[in-house]
């Protein structure tokens, strides 16, 4: 394997396309709703909407504060749009971390967000899993990866196992 074939599988559904294996027939877009909506996993959730499939990944995460307490409620997610007639799905990552801080009695907070094609991880210690799961603590998972191809992966074999193209949605 060269060097542009391992940079091509690198990018893939994410500058390139993912094509289904050769011979796979396109199935319903019904079909391809069903197999994203079995994809499971600690911190995640499917749920469905008028344009399609968000495949989220949730978690309260644990963070240190500058005067107190601190933690941050991370939301990761791929939004992938169905498009029956062309057998194609594209899907945009969605990307939230929301902070909150106590510090001398004052309680502070913000929120952040961003939409693209996301790439890398992030290691966290996870304090609680959100989504369908959703635990008040104890979860403690000290160093836990969260990593964009946890969601990204799932969502291109559940396309591509239909028989459908898996596309990066342009911004």
């Amino acid at each position: 394997m060269g060097f542009l074939d391992k940079l091509k599988e690198k990018g893939r559904g994410i500058v390139t396309s993912a094509k289904p294996e050769e011979g796979v027939e396109p199935k319903p877009a019904s079909e391809v709703r069903q197999r994203m909506l079995a994809i499971s996993g600690k911190g995640i959730e499917v749920t469905e909407d008028a344009d399609g499939v968000i495949v989220s990944w949730s978690a309260k995460i644990a963070s240190a504060g500058a005067g107190g307490a601190d933690y941050e409620y991370l939301y990761r997610a791929l939004r992938v749009g169905l498009d029956e007639p062309e057998h194609t799905a594209t899907g945009i990552g969605l990307k939230t971390t929301t902070n909150a801080e106590v510090d001398a009695g004052r309680l502070s907070a913000s929120k952040d967000w961003e939409k693209g094609q996301h790439i890398g991880s992030e290691s966290v210690h996870v304090i609680a899993w959100l989504g369908p799961h959703h635990t008040e603590g104890g979860a403690d998972e000290s160093g836990y990866k969260f990593s964009w191809s946890d969601l990204r992966e799932p969502v291109i074999d559940a396309v591509t196992g239909a028989g459908w193209t898996y596309k990066p949605k342009k911004v």
